[in-house]
């Protein structure tokens, strides 16, 4: 059974559990606050007081309903992340909590055990991310022995966050209900959720904060105030820049409010008091938080305005031209162009991640062109504006293309997508308003009323024309998000494939404590970029601990971890050279041989007996080499006897052609010996690469086996391919 029919009965189900109720709901009873409804009797109150509560139980359940889909899919499709490697970065940092370290000793992780993402200042690593994130991750760690309540309680705050917004700001229930449904069934917020990375949580608590931010700059009240002080802070901790970029246009927004609430000019003192009341208590919760950003950024960087983002490499900003993650990583040209093409892609691409598809998006769009609460409506579109202008000018929505549509999707402008659900929301609620008109029977045969016709409950229309066509409409909405989803479901499950290859590759148990050398295809020095399951506990005291294959030094991998058994992890290893596709990979015990003089004995054959004019075996390090030529007398199939021939790596001065020094080489380096056959479609090529160092007491220190290579003749994009060298040569390697 494949994960795509669970995943799609859970959408399905919470589908259905979220749109279900509001084809019951009245309009009438959320739209007015409950002292204004009929005339104020006790029944009337009773009344209003039970419709008031329905909204919020409905979308009490949505949210718990989001809770446990983001269990369910962090259980299943997610259950070992999306393939990114900055989920390894989030979760080491949050064990970093739990263990009470804000920084690793970078003695102690250089270079074998580098985290991903990390800077270094005096002498200490710390990691790129602030710490809000990674500080719940730990939290939830601690509370429930496990990290995924974190992202499911984000996915629960992001619906309630939504809903307390959309009613802040249109005082409306259905529309308010109704952007917590959009939000709940989006595929963005599905898969976010279900992740340990920063963008849901930010995005749900700017909401939440925002919602607090504007009911406090209304009413005066100080726990929203602070609530929203509060949650802007956390934000701090977490993406300053979405908090910067959302907050300065709310604050505008309650400022103006409040001017004209106040009576403009005539009233500037009064206006006065009550920025300084409503700034006071928002600041009281802003506070703690910005003191702990300094702190920790003082800590980390050595100074309280140095985040730790560009202090772990100044080219990681904003702005155009070189962009770098880290020094050690590739250079970015970040271009103008790129910029474009980036913005272009993302709106390509958001219909896909959102539900309803391209008719939410229009519902989107007419909810912003409605005249009917403008300052409202503008302040949503200001901050879509802010956010989708701001990364305009970050390269890593550029750097981020490739995984649009299937990956990640629009990650960085997730800030933008509650204001947009709810603008989605608002215009749906006046599309079925007017559709109320549309289908309300005229009196008589036809003619307009004589009289206003008394305005009807939402979903109470003509028979069952109206409830009709709501069922339509929201299944219309259900199968475009549905159309979008096979796609992005079988990525991951390409990522969950590759992952279940590579753990069918390792041990379910080991003899000893181990240490397990990762060579991946592409050299990294950081293991968790190429696989990011594969991690350490900060204090690298685990059973296994994994280093990264940084070349020939890793031959003093076992000096640095004694009393460890060494393994080597390949996982793109493969069978036939001939067919570069057939990946098998390769799970290899390692041992170090150390001494002043190493021999290193080498039995060489032709596996398919086509060297009729015999080959060649080689050994070469830095600029010196041995060769040893062997006719057809000595080359043969398989089972054949072949050649065997002894060399000698010495510190020494060599004593014969058979021996190499290390003078002629920068050591470490890689000891090379080779086996090359001629064949009539050109020559064929076996190497094996031994990683070879010089300790500080003066011995050589080897890892064997090396890592073996091959070469085969017209094959197209002839090059060098990761695959295993026997039976054509062996390598027996000792001290003498």
């Amino acid at each position: 059974m494949t994960w795509y029919p669970a995943v799609m009965a859970s959408y399905r189900l919470s589908t259905l559990m979220s749109v279900m109720p509001l084809s019951v709901m009245p309009c009438r009873c959320a739209s007015k606050p409950v002292h204004q409804m009929d005339g104020g009797s006790t029944a009337a109150r009773r009344r209003a007081r039970r419709s008031g509560r329905t909204p919020a139980l409905i979308v009490a359940a949505i949210c718990g309903c989001s809770f446990v889909v983001s269990l369910v899919l962090q259980a299943t499709l997610y259950r070992h992340g999306s393939g990114d490697a900055d989920e390894a970065a989030y979760v080491l940092q949050a064990r970093m909590l739990l263990d009470g370290r804000l920084t690793l000793d970078a003695n102690t992780v250089e270079p074998f055990f580098r985290p991903w993402l990390t800077g270094e200042h005096d002498g200490r690593v710390f990691t790129k991310y602030l710490p809000g994130w990674p500080a719940l991750l730990a939290a939830s760690q601690a509370l429930f022995a496990t990290m995924a309540v974190a992202p499911a309680l984000v996915a629960a705050g992001w619906v309630a966050g939504t809903y307390r917004l959309a009613r802040e700001l249109f005082d409306d229930a259905v529309t308010a209900v109704t952007a917590a449904v959009f939000v709940a069934l989006s595929p963005l917020v599905l898969v976010h959720t279900s992740l340990p990375l920063a963008y849901a949580c930010g995005a749900a608590t700017l909401t939440l904060a925002c919602a607090a931010l504007l009911r406090g700059g209304r009413t005066g009240a100080r726990l929203s105030l602070i609530g929203g002080g509060a949650g802007l802070g956390f934000v701090l901790l977490l993406r300053p820049f979405d908090a910067v970029i959302v907050a300065v246009p709310v604050v505008v927004f309650v400022l103006a409010r409040l001017w004209r609430s106040a009576g403009g000019r005539s009233a500037g003192g009064r206006f006065m008091r009550a920025v300084a009341h409503r700034t006071a208590w928002a600041l009281a919760g802003l506070a703690p938080f910005v003191v702990v950003l300094l702190a920790y950024c003082r800590r980390v960087t050595g100074s309280a305005l140095r985040a730790p983002l560009s202090a772990s490499d100044p080219l990681d900003r904003f702005g155009f031209g070189p962009r770098r993650i880290l020094p050690s990583e590739p250079t970015f040209l970040f271009t103008r162009r790129l910029a474009l093409e980036a913005l272009h892609g993302t709106v390509v691409a958001a219909p896909s991640w959102v539900f309803g598809g391209v008719a939410v998006l229009v519902l989107a769009i007419f909810g912003a062109l409605r005249a009917h609460r403008r300052p409202e409506r503008v302040l949503l579109v200001v901050i879509v504006a802010a956010v989708g202008g701001g990364y305009f000018f970050w390269w890593g929505s550029a750097f981020a293309m490739p995984g649009l549509l299937n990956g990640l999707g629009p990650h960085y402008h997730l800030a933008a997508f509650a204001p947009i659900m709810i603008l989605a929301a608002d215009g749906a609620r006046r599309v079925w308003s007017m559709s109320e008109r549309w289908f309300s029977p005229w009196p008589g045969t036809g003619s307009p009323p004589a009289r206003p016709v008394p305005r009807r409950p939402v979903l109470r229309g003509s028979g069952l024309r109206r409830p009709v066509i709501a069922v339509l409409a929201a299944a219309g909405l259900i199968l475009l998000t549905v159309d979008a989803i096979p796609d992005k479901v079988a990525g991951q499950r390409w990522v969950n494939d590759r992952n279940a290859f590579l753990d069918a590759l390792l041990p379910d148990r080991y003899p000893a404590p181990a240490v397990v050398v990762v060579t991946p295809g592409v050299p990294s020095r950081y293991t968790q970029v190429p696989y990011q399951m594969l991690r350490n506990t900060p204090d690298l005291a685990g059973p296994v601990v994994y280093a990264a294959d940084i070349g020939a030094g890793t031959a003093t991998l076992p000096d640095r971890m004694p009393g460890r058994a060494v393994y080597r992890l390949r996982p793109d290893e493969i069978v036939d050279p001939a067919a570069p596709a057939s990946y098998f990979g390769s799970f290899t015990a390692l041992r170090q041989v150390a001494g002043n003089r190493v021999r290193v004995q080498v039995t060489a054959r032709d596996p398919g007996g086509a060297g009729g004019s015999g080959g060649t075996l080689y050994i070469r390090l830095g600029a010196t080499t041995r060769t040893v030529q062997f006719g057809p007398a000595n080359a043969g199939p398989a089972d054949a006897p072949g050649i065997t021939h002894t060399f000698t790596v010495t510190t020494g001065t060599p004593l014969g052609p058979d021996e190499l020094g290390i003078a002629g080489a920068t050591l470490p380096d890689e000891l090379v010996v080779g086996f090359t056959v001629p064949t009539g479609a050109g020559a064929a090529r076996w190497e094996e690469r031994i990683p070879l160092a010089r300790r500080p007491s003066g011995e050589l220190a080897l890892l064997v086996p090396g890592l073996g290579w091959r070469q085969v003749p017209n094959r197209p994009g002839a090059g060098w391919l990761p695959a295993p060298v026997r039976p054509a040569l062996a390598v027996s390697v000792g001290a003498t």
